[in-house]
């Protein structure tokens, strides 16, 4: 099992964080979402590293990785590809495209692709059902998408 550490540059994050808040397991989503941006997701030996440095166990940090859709206990892929199928978007064909772009692509979802460029997933909802239907392609909002716009964008991604 390789030990993760923050980067130095993280570390230094990482003690900015602590600075905003009044006690160390408040920053613990702020804390997890840096540890992601560094590894990709949330592996064992990141959680196990976030404990000792906080001080929270694990189990405690394995629960909120569970209970919320951002942060990934798995591996995931250089692209994480996020399509809104809720009502809104569905309505406009989200769901479509969401079915469309795995078949395109030749995906299931939640499961990288073989060259580790995309990561499609399937969302109940991303909160912008003004640009339905949307995706959120690597925490950026794409909105008002075909099949064929959906399939454009990801297939210049690096």
């Amino acid at each position: 099992m390789k030990k993760f550490e923050f980067n130095t540059a993280n570390k230094k994050k990482y003690q900015e964080l602590l600075t905003h808040y009044d006690d160390i397991q408040s920053a613990l989503m702020p804390v997890l979402h840096l540890a992601q941006e560094q590894h990709s997701w949330l592996s064992p030996e990141v959680v196990a590293h976030i404990s000792e440095l906080m001080g929270i166990p694990e189990i405690k940090i394995n629960e909120v990785i569970s209970f919320y859709d951002m942060f990934y206990d798995h591996p995931t892929a250089r692209n994480v590809v996020q399509v809104c199928t809720n009502i809104t978007c569905s309505m406009f064909g989200g769901r479509e495209i969401h079915k469309g772009i795995l078949d395109h692509f030749q995906l299931h979802n939640m499961r990288p692709s073989q060259d580790g460029k995309l990561y499609i997933q399937k969302m109940e909802c991303l909160g912008a059902c003004e640009m339905a239907p949307c995706m959120r392609i690597n925490n950026i909002y794409e909105g008002h998408l075909t099949l064929k716009t959906a399939v454009q964008k990801l297939e210049v991604l690096p």
